[in-house]
């Protein structure tokens, strides 16, 4: 689970292992982001929304198959 930091632009501007001002949201992901821990700086190139949906169950399944896109 990692963090994203905003600078009150209403975009996320770092990726954090934990971020307690200007939290912008949360994500969940199974594997360890290098950098993460000192923080990663992002642009809007680096994410974008597929808008899939699904529970935490369903993600958390191993035959799930989830294209990585960042």
């Amino acid at each position: 689970m990692y963090d994203l930091r905003d600078e009150c632009d209403g975009f996320p501007n770092e990726l954090k292992s934990f971020v307690v001002v200007n939290h912008w949201g949360t994500i969940i992901t199974k594997d360890i982001i290098e950098g993460a821990e000192k923080g990663i700086p992002l642009t809007p190139d680096d994410y974008n929304y597929l808008g899939y949906e699904m529970t935490l169950e369903q993600f958390m399944d191993n035959s799930q198959n989830m294209a990585q896109t960042m």
